[in-house]
């Protein structure tokens, strides 16, 4: 019988056919049952009834189905037919054979090879064009064979093209928050309409209704919060085990029994109804029916002991299946399914049973009720290993068709020990954690131990690395020093025949302060650049400069310079020849790759290797030398890699002779005068009881002074009036008076020591008073400092009239002391000087001269040579007439004032004259159109002296808003500058090219009062200038110029004593 198996794509008629072809099925079955049941009897009236009744329905919907796909019918020949009839019809009509053309092939006829190969070509040939459409004999075909005519062709549609988009917003926008709430955030913001509300919360934020930091909170909330169930401990649900299809043949009379172990761990609940579980499953064998099977799902606690199941009934289906099932972890072998199975891999049985073993294995050791097993996977399994490996867990499972169930159960926390070892296991876990956990407590231990002795190893080989590292440094230290030594001789032996040769300076102005030191400093790098007075050493026609800048100079700066170097004067009065090429500035290229180390000069060109390039090549075959400021332990690096002299001082000596208490020691071998004082104070205790001892010794000095070593400019003063608040300072002048001559004794002195000792260290608590609060915030800061670094006590000169001298010094290699520079200081507040007038006028140049000379001579003699400055108080002694003159304190270094005087000699061709104590000018030489202007020869010479105001360092705020241009500019439209012809004015230094708030002046002038003047107008007219009421600016201006007035009005009582004297001797 011939069917024909139509698809639909979208209809409903999938349906009808797949009815009617399992209602043919089940016909079918039924006359093979009763054709097996007669005994070979065939009753050919039901067969053929059955197959007319198939024919007509089969016939009747593949007509229906055909013409709906193709518009055309395609019938079925009758079973009694020849098998080759082809019936075809067109497209216009249905039914009975009108208008068919019908072709009935009685018999196959017989045909040679050559014809059918012909035939089979022809048909090729015909069914070629049939498969192209496009192809006009193939559409002539298709026309007159089957009734299809060509479609219409469609007429290709003009491109539409795409919308424009519409520019501009396409939601109305909230109105925004009112202006004044938008300026000032403090005003409460308008109310909010129901309106707004209805825009919801973002809108309201946008808006700015709701400020932004208010905490929004949902009610109710969007989030709710439930305990979360993490392992299911329930009773066990069937319907994950199987599905419905697998009920009909594996879950019939299973009984699921619990353990004994899950028996006892049950809590005694009452028991719960049974839970009828329902599957609708076809049944294999009747037609267009199913059964219902009905499952009831029972608590473990409910379940009563029943023998071992059955299995599943035998049935064709089953035993076609394959399956059976094993049950708390064995398999049912007394059911017909697993003799089948087993009788049908008889062959392989030695090979399948060891994997079934395994199997049954694992799902006892987890305890598994219920695993159906495929025995096809089985058998695939079995047969890949062949005995030779295991199979894994994972294999195992994936033979069972229930594998969801059988991993939930698997995973279920503590799973294993619910197996028949369940026990050995437990113990066997037990066992393992506690030994797993004295190994790990022994492994941490031990891992401590590891840790300790790998630090320890570490800190071992840095050390060791450390230790090498330092033995080199001090082996190569060692050796720049004996090369330091042995250039410095040379030096010195050279030294009065270079004076005459050309030679290079190279003028490198670091300050190689202690590292602490230097870390404390703001601006430092304009500290160091505070020395550009140093290039005028071009005065000398011998003499090349090269400038080692700390800072980067802009071109301004630079031109400023130079047109400052087209100023100078010649020793005899003539003007300089063009100096400008005679000075080169150098920047080291890593001057700004070591932000925040505060890094002196030296070590920043230390590690600059181009800039070290290019000044060897400046000074190769040329004779030189290094003038430093204070020098510090990489010059001698510098010396050895440039192969250069260091006009100075170890590194070390200079260290140690540069502190106040180094300088009490040059001092007191010079043989000057100091005042009362102890050095070299390390505890308190010490300071104490040196202190009370001092005033014991002089109970008419009011203050004393304490100076940390090291520290410079009054950072580290202190000063405390003990006599004020000394309660038995009545009693102790009373006890001197009493004593007499003898007061010098220790013994006179020991009981007032006593009580000295007794009430200062609560005098020194509470009224010491500390000059750099900045540096040293409380009393016991500034203590502890001194105790760390040392310190020095002194008295402060006992007269209100003090006048504090600077001398700065010149040692030769050869030992000649040289003054290069003198001036009275002029401080602004109290142990800090800010600028100086030279030359100093206090005391008698001879006597100044001799005690520089012998505080040079001292200099020399522990190998300090080089610039060295040295300062001096001088005062009435009350009660006398007598002048003092106490050394204070020694700078080992070219300092500030000595730069600055160095352009004041540049720019009027004078010098220091130690026995006149003046500054002297070279005469001045009249120009031949000025001659007319002098109506006298003493009028044609002015004076040959000048005085100057000095003051390095001016610092104001507001001086970083104007431009270096815009300042000239100022002074000039107020008369500030410099007369060359005349040699007076004002004169200033550039420090700094991008702050700008730093800056040098000198003021020259023919004599004192008027430079003191000039310099307190030019200051008062800069402030003016650049400062107003309600900016004034941060600067020390305004108290020098009160200072300097302070000055004048005392020159002025002096004059008018003078002149009263003057006029009684007359």
């Amino acid at each position: 019988m011939a069917t024909i198996l139509a698809t639909q794509q979208g209809g409903g008629g999938g349906e009808d056919t797949g009815s009617i072809l399992v209602r043919v099925q089940d016909e079918l079955r039924h006359l093979k049952d009763q054709i097996n049941s007669s005994g070979g009897v065939i009753d050919v009236e039901a067969f053929t009834a059955a197959i007319s009744r198939t024919e007509k329905a089969v016939q009747g919907k593949a007509e229906e189905l055909l013409s709906a796909q193709q518009n055309h019918v395609m019938t079925l020949p009758t079973v009694n037919t020849a098998p080759s009839v082809v019936s075809t019809a067109p497209a216009g009509g249905r039914g009975g054979g009108g208008g068919y053309k019908t072709r009935y092939p009685v018999a196959q006829l017989h045909k040679t090879p050559g014809q059918v190969v012909k035939d089979q070509w022809v048909s090729r040939m015909v069914a070629a064009p049939l498969r192209q459409p496009s192809n006009v004999n193939a559409r002539k075909i298709i026309e007159e064979q089957f009734g299809v005519s060509k479609p219409k062709e469609r007429l290709a549609l003009p491109p539409i093209s795409p919308p424009k988009p519409l520019m501009g917003p396409t939601v109305k926008g909230s109105p925004p928050l009112p202006k004044a709430n938008r300026l000032n955030p403090r005003l409460t913001p308008p109310a909010i309409t129901e309106k707004d509300a209805k825009r919801g919360i973002l809108s309201l934020c946008e808006r700015g209704l709701i400020p932004p930091a208010a905490e929004l909170t949902l009610e109710p909330s969007p989030i709710k919060q439930r305990a979360a169930h993490i392992h299911y401990q329930g009773p066990l649900n069937l319907e994950r085990i199987a599905d419905a299809q697998e009920l009909e043949h594996t879950m019939v009379g299973v009984q699921l029994d619990s353990s004994v172990h899950e028996m006892q761990m049950m809590p005694p609940h009452p028991p719960v109804g049974p839970r009828i579980i329902t599957a609708s499953v076809p049944l294999r064998g009747k037609s267009g029916a199913s059964s219902s099977i009905k499952m009831i799902n029972t608590p473990f606690s409910a379940l009563s002991p029943n023998p071992p199941p059955l299995g599943p009934p035998q049935t064709p289906a089953l035993l076609k299946s394959r399956k059976f099932t094993i049950q708390n972890g064995r398999a049912v072998t007394e059911n017909a399914e697993f003799d089948d199975f087993r009788k049908e891999f008889a062959t392989q049985w030695s090979v399948i049973a060891p994997c079934l073993q395994d199997l049954e294995e694992f799902l006892a050791k987890y305890a598994v009720p219920v695993a159906v097993v495929e025995g096809e996977s089985l058998v695939r399994l079995a047969m890949k290993y062949r005995m030779e490996m295991r199979p894994s867990s994972e294999e195992l499972i994936d033979c069972c068709t229930n594998q969801v169930s059988i991993l939930s159960t698997i995973a279920t926390p503590g799973q294993i020990y619910k197996g028949p070892q369940g026990h050995q296991l437990a113990a066997s876990k037990i066992q393992a954690t506690y030994r797993m956990y004295q190994e790990r407590l022994r492994y941490l231990e031990y891992r401590e131990c590891q840790k300790a002795a790998s630090l320890i190893s570490m800190k071992w080989l840095m050390v060791m690395k450390m230790t090498n590292v330092r033995t080199e440094l001090k082996m190569s230290r060692a050796k720049y020093l004996v090369k330091f030594r042995e250039r410095q001789l040379e030096l010195k032996n050279n030294w009065e025949s270079m004076k005459t040769k050309k030679k290079v300076i190279i003028h490198l102005p670091s300050r190689g302060y202690s590292q602490a030191i230097r870390d404390s400093l703001v601006d430092y790098h304009n500290l160091q650049n505070s020395q550009m007075g140093r290039i005028c050493d071009v005065n000398d026609p011998n003499v090349e400069v090269i400038y080692i800048s700390p800072i980067d100079l802009d071109t301004d700066m630079q031109q400023y310079y130079m047109k400052l170097l087209g100023m100078g004067v010649s020793d005899q009065g003539d003007n300089l020849p063009e100096n400008a090429n005679k000075v080169k500035f150098l920047v080291p290229d890593h001057l700004d790759k070591f932000p925040g180390l505060n890094f002196c000069l030296s070590s920043l060109l230390l590690y600059s290797a181009q800039t070290m390039k290019r000044l060897k090549r400046l000074i190769a075959g040329k004779t030189a030398y290094i003038l430093p400021g204070i020098t510090h332990r990489d010059d001698l690096e510098l010396s050895e890699k440039l192969n250069v002299p260091v006009l100075g001082a170890e590194p070390d000596i200079v260290n140690l002779f540069s502190t106040k208490s180094g300088a009490k020691r040059i001092f007191n071998s010079a043989g000057v005068s100091v005042p009362p004082s102890e050095f070299d104070i390390y505890t308190e205790e010490q300071l104490f009881e040196l202190l009370s001892s001092l005033v014991a010794s002089n109970l008419n000095i009011k203050r004393w002074v304490f100076k940390i070593d090291g520290e410079f400019d009054g950072r580290g003063t202190a000063y405390c009036d003990v006599t004020q608040f000394l309660s038995c300072h009545k009693w102790a002048l009373k006890q001197a008076e009493r004593y007499g001559n003898k007061w010098g004794k220790r013994w006179a002195q020991e009981p007032t020591i006593i009580k000295i000792y007794s009430e200062l260290p609560e005098i020194i608590y509470n009224n010491l008073k500390v000059v750099n609060r900045t540096l040293f915030p409380s009393i016991d800061k500034f203590l502890v400092a001194f105790t760390k670094s040392g310190g020095v006590i002194e008295a402060c000169p006992p007269s209100d009239d003090v006048t504090c001298i600077t001398v700065d010094m010149f040692v030769d290699p050869t030992g000649n002391v040289e003054i290069r520079n003198t001036g009275d200081q002029i401080r602004a507040t109290e142990f800090q000087t800010w600028a100086i007038s030279s030359p100093q006028t206090s005391i008698a140049p001879i006597r100044l001269h001799s005690n520089c000379v012998a505080v040079g001579k001292a200099c020399y003699d522990r190998a300090i040579i080089g610039y060295v400055s040295a300062t001096f108080a001088t005062f009435m002694l009350p009660g006398s007439e007598e002048q003092q003159l106490w050394a204070i304190d020694l700078k080992i270094q070219y300092t500030d004032t000595m730069a600055l005087a160095n352009v004041l000699q540049y720019v009027t061709g004078g010098c220091f004259d130690t026995a006149t104590g003046l500054f002297k000018i070279p005469p001045y030489k009249v120009m031949p159109e000025l001659s007319s202007r002098f109506k006298s020869p003493k009028e044609r010479q002015p004076p040959n002296y000048r005085f100057a105001i000095l003051s390095p360092r001016l610092f104001h705020s507001n001086l970083s808003l104007v431009h270096y241009s815009v300042f000239f500019q100022m002074c000039r439209a107020h008369h500030i500058g410099y007369d060359i012809r005349e040699r007076e004015g004002a004169i200033f230094t550039l420090i700094d090219s991008y702050k700008r708030d730093l800056l040098g002046m000198a003021v020259v002038e023919p004599d004192l009062p008027k430079a003191l003047k000039t310099f307190q107008r030019n200051l008062t007219t800069v402030h003016q200038e650049i400062s107003s009421a309600n900016m004034p600016g941060r600067n020390n201006f305004l108290a020098l110029a009160a200072e300097v007035d302070t000055i004048l009005s005392s020159l002025n009582v002096d004059q008018e004593e003078e002149k009263k004297e003057e006029g009684e001797k007359k």
